[in-house]
C-alpha cells in the first residue's frame, strides 16, 4: 500500500534534547554494521539506511539487509547515497554503481550504461523529476530509465564540505567545516562556529525540520539551532549520551516527524516527542515511590512518598521555564508523624495561610508555614490510619479511616478542634474501610468503601452496589463533574457514570481494568491512572453506556512504569498551569495535555512476505492474481505497519475475503495463518492503527486463487451428477427387468401349472371318466367280478392321478427322481402305457449324459404327454419311443401309427388345436429347457414328435461333479 507523504507535527521545539525519547540500534540488536551514510523514507513508508555493510530496510521492529549476495543484488554493498523519489522508487548510490529499487526489482547503472563513473558521490531529485546523480568524475541526470549528459540548467549538488538548507522563515543556513552561517536575502543575519556555539570541530550534516530547528550534526555530537539560538551551550547533552561525542554522518526527519540521526560509529539513533516526563529521585525526590499529590494555592505541588516522606515542588507559572525544582522535604523523626504518607488535602488556615492536611498509618498532619500540628486517636480520630481527606468548603476536614470516617469542625482561628462526628457501618456506610472523599456540584458527599459507594446528603447516607447498576462494590476513584454527574472507579471492573438518575457501567478500553484516579484536562479528555498505565477518553461523545477513542499509554510513550499508586489519595492531580500529575511507585508522571503530540499519520500497511506449505512466493505489484497449484494446506502472511512513533503500540487487524466473515483483532501480532481452506478466489486485507489509533483503513491486499483438485471442480460434480441420474436409470431399469422377471417367471408358473393339470389331472381324469363308463357297462351286464377288478383299476387310477397331480403342482419330484435316471424313467413310462390295445416300445442309443434334474423332468412331461396323445387321441395301435445320446445333444422321438392328424401352426409354431392343450404345452416346456420340438403328422399316416435338446458342457460338468458328490 503506497500512502503520499502525511504531515505530522515536528518535535516541539522547546523540548530540551536531553528529555526527548530516545531509542537506537547498533550491530547487536541488528544492524548489519554502524556506519550510517544515508537515511530515506519511501512512500511505502518504510526507513532505508545506507550503510557500508549493505542496503537496510527497517519498519520499526525489524531489519531486512540487501547486498550484493541477495535477491535482488545491489551493484556493492558500500551504500553511500539514497534518494526516495516521488514515484515510489528508490535510487542507491553506492562505491560501484547506481542502482534503481522498485517493487522489489533492481535496474543497475554504471559506466558501461553511461554513467561517468561507477562510485556514486550524492542524489538529488529535480523539481522536473529527473534525478541528478553525481559521480566522483561528474554529474548525470536519469529520466525514462535513460541516463542524460550534463545540462546547463541541471542543478549543482554541493560537497559534504559545503551544506546549504532552506529554513521555513526564508532564510538560508550555509556549512563549511566549522563555520555556519545564517543568511536573508543574501545577507548574514547570524555566525555560529564549532567549539564556541557549536560542539566539534567540522559540520558534517545539516537538516532543518518542519517548524524551522535547524539540526547540526559535527565530528562530536548533535546541536540544534532554536530561532537562531543554539542549544550546545543551554542544553548541553550529558558526557555519557553517544550523540554528545558521535560524529554525526546523516540527519532525516521522518513523516512522523521523528528525528533520525546516522552516526559513523554509534550506530542509528530516533529522537522521538516525550509526551510524559518524569520527576523522581534523580530529579531530586526524597523518594521514587510517590502516593499522593495536591497543589496549594500558592502553586506548590505536595508530593507524598511511601517511606521519603513529604516533598514539595515548585511549579508556578514563572517558574516552568526552569522545569520543577525540589522545594522542601519533611520527613521522620523532624515533623512528621510518619516517613510514609497515605493521604493529602489541601486548605488554608488563619490570615488566608496555605495550609496542607496529612495523612500517615501513625496519625494527621496539619502543615503551616514552618508548623506543623499532630493529630491521633488520642484526640479523638476514630483510627490512626488515615486513608483519604477532604477540605470541605466551610474550614471543616473529612477523614476516611479503616473504622469509619470522620468529620472534624474547627475555631476561627484554625487551632482548636470544635465539634467531632464519625460515621460508620451503623449509620448507613457501605464499609468502615474508607477510600476516596468527593464533594459533588449539587452538594452531596460520595464516599468509596470497599462495599460499595455511600452517598451523604441532608445529614443521611444510603449506600450503592452492584444491585443498584455499579460494576463492582470496591470504589477506588471518584472524579465529581461540574454537570453534576460523578464519574466513579473501581477495583476490578472499569468505571462508571452516575447521571443522576442511576450508575452506568461504562465500556470501552477499561471494562476489567483497575482505575485508580480519574482526571479531567479541561479541553475535551478523560485521564485514568490505571492498572495498565495512564489512559485516555474523549469527553465528546461519552455517554452512559460507551466511551470514544480509548487510549492506553506505557513505557513505549516514555511512562518509566506501568504500575500506578494505589494506596494513596488523591493519586492524580490536575494543577492550576494544566498539567496533569500521576503518582506512580517510579517517582511523579507529568504530561501537559495542551501541548501534547498526536500522531494523526495513517501507518502504511505492506505485506512481506506470502509462503504457502512453508514455500515462500514472489509478491509481484504487478500480477493482480497470484495462482496456487491445488492441493495447499498451509498459508502463512507476514505483514507491517511503517510507524516509527511508537512501533510497539501499532495494533493489526485482518480478514481473509471469501473466508472470514469479520475481522479479526490481531493485537501486535505481524503474521496470519490459514489451513485447509477450500478451492476459491481470496483476498487476504490487513489494516493497522498507529500508536494513538488512527487506522489506515485502506491498509495492503493480496489476491491469490487456489486452484481446485479434479474432484473439486465444477465439472467433476457436473459429471457425478450425470452419472447419478445414470445410475438412478439403471436402478430403475433394473427394477423394471426384476419385476419383469418375476411376473414372467408368475406366468411361467401358471402356465406350468396348466401344462401339469392337461398332462396329469386332466389325462388322469379321462382314464377314470373311461374306466368308469367301463365300470358301468360292467354293472349292467351284472359281471360282478368284472366290475370289481375295473373298481380296484379305477382305484389305482385315481391315486396315480394325484399323485402326479401333487407332483406337478407343487414341483416336486418322484420319490425316485434323485435316484433314477432319464432313460429308466422313461422306460418304466412307456411299460405303463403298454397294453389295452396298445403295443409300446422303448429304446435307447448312444452313450448316457446326465441333464439336470429340471431339464430331465421337462422331457420326461413331453415324453409323458406325447405317449398319452398317441394312446388316447391317435388310438395307434403301435408306439416307438427312442432316446438318442449324440455329440452335442439328445434327441426325443415319440412315433405311433395311428390315425394323424393336420397340426394347427400359428407364427411358425405348432400350436394345439382349439380346445386342447397338449402340443402347446409341449412346445413351452421344450423352449423352457432350450430345446427344438417338430411335429409330423397327416391323417391316416401316424404322428412323429421329436425333441432336440443341446447339451451344454457347463451342465454336464455341473451334473458330473453333482454325481461325484453323491457318490
Amino acid at each position: 500500500m503506497l500512502l503520499p507523504a502525511a504531515s505530522a507535527g515536528a518535535l516541539v521545539p522547546s523540548t530540551p534534547l536531553s528529555s526527548m525519547n530516545r531509542q537506537s540500534w547498533v550491530m547487536e540488536n541488528g544492524l548489519p554494521q554502524n556506519t550510517i551514510h544515508a537515511i530515506a523514507q519511501t512512500a511505502d513508508g518504510y526507513l532505508w539506511l545506507g550503510t557500508e555493510a549493505g542496503l537496510v530496510r527497517f519498519d520499526g521492529v525489524q531489519f531486512a539487509v540487501f547486498d550484493r549476495g541477495s535477491k535482488p543484488a545491489l551493484p556493492d554493498n558500500d551504500v553511500r547515497c539514497l534518494l526516495a523519489a516521488s514515484d515510489g522508487a528508490l535510487w542507491i548510490g553506492s562505491a560501484e554503481g547506481l542502482a534503481r529499487l522498485d517493487h522489489g526489482a533492481v535496474t543497475v547503472y554504471t559506466t558501461a550504461d553511461g554513467l561517468p563513473a561507477n562510485a556514486i558521490h550524492a542524489l538529488v531529485m529535480a523539481a522536473n523529476g529527473m534525478a541528478i546523480i553525481e559521480t566522483v568524475a561528474g554529474t548525470v541526470g536519469i529520466r525514462g530509465g535513460k541516463i542524460l549528459p550534463p545540462m546547463e540548467d541541471m542543478p549543482v549538488i554541493e560537497d559534504a564540505g559545503n551544506l546549504s538548507v532552506a529554513l521555513p522563515n526564508g532564510e538560508i543556513a550555509s556549512a563549511n567545516r566549522g563555520r555556519l552561517e545564517l543568511l536573508r536575502n543574501g545577507r548574514k543575519v547570524a555566525q555560529f562556529s564549532t567549539d564556541i556555539e557549536l560542539p566539534g570541530s567540522r559540520i558534517q550534516s545539516l537538516f532543518a525540520d518542519r517548524e524551522g530547528v535547524l539540526w547540526v550534526g559535527t565530528n562530536r555530537g548533535l546541536a540544534r539551532i532554536v530561532d537562531g539560538k543554539p542549544e550546545f551551550k543551554v542544553d548541553k547533552l550529558p558526557v555519557t549520551d553517544p550523540l554528545a561525542s558521535a560524529s554525526i554522518v546523516s540527519l532525516f526527519e521522518d513523516r512522523e516527524g521523528n528525528v533520525w540521526i546516522g552516526t559513523e560509529t554509534s550506530g542509528l539513533h530516533v529522537l522521538r516527542d516525550q509526551r510524559f516526563s518524569s520527576i523522581g529521585s534523580p530529579e531530586g525526590l526524597s523518594s521514587d515511590e510517590t502516593t499522593a499529590l495536591v497543589e496549594d494555592g500558592a502553586g506548590k505541588l505536595w508530593i507524598g512518598t511511601n517511606g521519603g516522606g513529604l516533598n514539595a515542588l515548585r511549579i508556578a507559572k514563572e517558574d516552568q521555564g526552569n522545569g520543577a525544582g525540589l522545594a522542601t522535604s519533611y520527613v521522620v523523626p523532624d515533623v512528621l508523624l510518619s516517613k510514609v504518607i497515605l493521604s493529602l488535602a489541601p486548605a488554608r488556615g488563619p490570615d488566608d495561610i496555605p495550609a496542607l492536611w496529612v495523612g500517615t498509618p501513625d496519625g494527621l498532619n496539619r502543615v503551616r508555614g514552618s508548623a506543623v500540628d499532630s493529630f491521633t486517636s488520642a484526640d479523638g480520630l476514630p483510627d490512626d490510619f488515615i486513608r483519604s481527606l477532604l477540605a470541605d468548603r466551610d474550614g471543616s476536614l473529612w477523614i476516611g479511616t479503616r473504622h469509619g470516617l470522620a468529620h472534624w469542625s474547627f475555631s476561627a482561628d484554625g487551632r482548636a478542634v470544635t465539634r467531632r462526628k464519625t460515621f460508620t457501618h451503623t449509620d448507613g456506610l457501605g464499609s468502615d474501610l474508607v477510600g476516596a472523599l468527593a464533594r459533588d456540584a449539587h452538594g452531596d458527599l460520595w464516599i468509596a468503601t470497599l462495599a460499595g459507594l455511600s452517598r451523604l446528603s441532608g445529614g443521611k447516607i444510603i449506600n450503592y452496589t452492584t444491585a443498584d447498576g455499579l460494576s463492582s462494590n470496591v470504589i477506588t476513584a471518584l472524579h465529581p463533574r461540574s454537570d453534576g454527574t460523578l464519574l466513579i472507579g473501581t477495583e476490578d471492573r472499569g468505571w462508571n457514570l452516575w447521571d443522576k438518575r442511576g450508575f452506568h457501567p461504562v465500556q470501552g478500553g477499561s471494562d476489567h481494568a483497575a482505575i485508580h484516579a480519574i482526571l479531567d484536562d479541561g479541553i475535551g479528555h478523560l485521564w485514568f491512572a490505571t492498572g495498565n498505565g495512564i489512559a485516555r477518553c474523549d469527553v465528546a461523545g461519552l455517554s452512559t453506556n460507551a466511551c470514544p477513542n480509548w487510549i492506553e499509554f506505557g513505557i513505549a510513550d516514555g511512562l518509566r512504569s506501568r504500575g500506578m499508586s494505589t494506596n494513596g489519595h488523591p493519586a492524580a492531580w490536575r494543577s492550576a498551569d494544566g498539567r496533569l500529575w500521576f503518582a506512580t511507585p517510579k517517582g511523579l508522571i507529568a504530561v501537559d495535555p495542551a501541548h501534547f503530540p498526536v500522531n494523526t499519520v495513517q501507518p502504511p500497511v505492506s505485506i512481506e512476505r506470502f509462503t504457502i506449505d512453508d514455500a515462500e512466493q514472489a509478491l509481484r505489484g504487478a500480477d493482480p492474481l497470484l495462482s496456487v497449484a491445488a492441493g495447499r494446506v498451509h498459508f502463512e502472511f507476514d505483514y507491517a505497519a511503517m510507524s516509527f512513533t511508537a512501533p510497539q503500540k501499532v495494533r493489526y487487524r485482518y480478514m481473509l475475503d471469501g473466508f472470514d466473515k469479520t475481522w479479526t483483532d490481531a493485537g501486535a501480532r505481524r503474521t496470519a495463518y490459514y489451513t485447509n481452506i477450500p478451492p476459491g478466489t481470496y483476498t487476504f486485507r490487513v489494516q493497522a492503527a498507529n500508536n494513538d489509533g488512527v487506522w489506515n483503513t485502506t491498509g495492503a491486499a493480496l489476491r491469490f486463487e487456489l486452484r481446485p483438485r479434479f474432484y473439486q471442480t465444477i465439472w467433476f460434480y457436473v459429471v457425478l451428477g450425470l452419472a447419478l441420474i445414470v445410475v438412478i436409470i439403471l436402478a430403475l431399469r433394473y427394477r423394471l427387468r426384476r419385476a419383469e422377471r418375476e411376473f414372467g417367471a408368475v406366468l411361467a408358473e401358471r402356465s406350468r401349472i396348466a401344462r401339469e393339470i392337461h398332462d396329469t389331472l386332466a389325462q388322469g381324469y379321462v382314464g377314470v371318466s373311461v374306466q368308469l363308463e367301463v365300470l358301468s357297462e360292467l354293472l349292467r351286464r351284472n359281471r360282478l367280478d368284472a366290475a370289481q377288478k375295473q373298481l380296484d383299476s379305477t382305484r389305482e387310477t385315481v391315486r396315480e392321478g394325484l399323485a402326479d397331480a401333487r407332483q406337478s403342482i407343487w414341483a416336486l419330484r418322484s420319490q425316485d427322481a434323485g435316484e433314477t435316471t432319464l432313460p429308466v424313467r422313461l422306460r418304466r413310462i412307456v411299460e405303463q402305457a403298454s397294453g389295452d390295445g396298445l403295443d409300446a416300445r422303448f429304446n435307447i442309443h448312444g452313450a448316457y449324459r446326465a441333464f439336470d434334474t429340471a431339464t430331465e423332468q421337462e422331457i420326461l412331461r413331453i415324453a409323458q404327454e406325447a405317449i398319452h396323445n398317441g394312446k388316447s387321441h391317435a388310438r395307434a395301435p403301435h408306439l416307438w419311443v427312442r432316446l438318442d445320446y449324440i455329440p452335442g445333444e439328445a434327441a426325443l422321438e415319440v412315433r405311433d401309427d395311428g390315425q394323424g392328424f393336420v397340426p394347427p401352426v400359428a407364427d411358425g409354431r405348432v400350436e394345439s388345436p382349439p380346445g386342447h392343450y397338449g402340443l402347446t404345452g409341449m412346445r413351452e416346456r421344450a423352449e423352457g429347457i432350450g430345446g427344438v420340438l417338430e411335429v409330423e403328422s397327416a391323417p391316416g399316416e401316424g404322428t412323429a414328435i421329436r425333441l432336440r435338446i443341446p447339451v451344454r458342457k457347463e451342465a454336464v460338468m455341473d451334473v458330473a461333479r453333482d454325481v461325484k458328490e453323491k457318490s
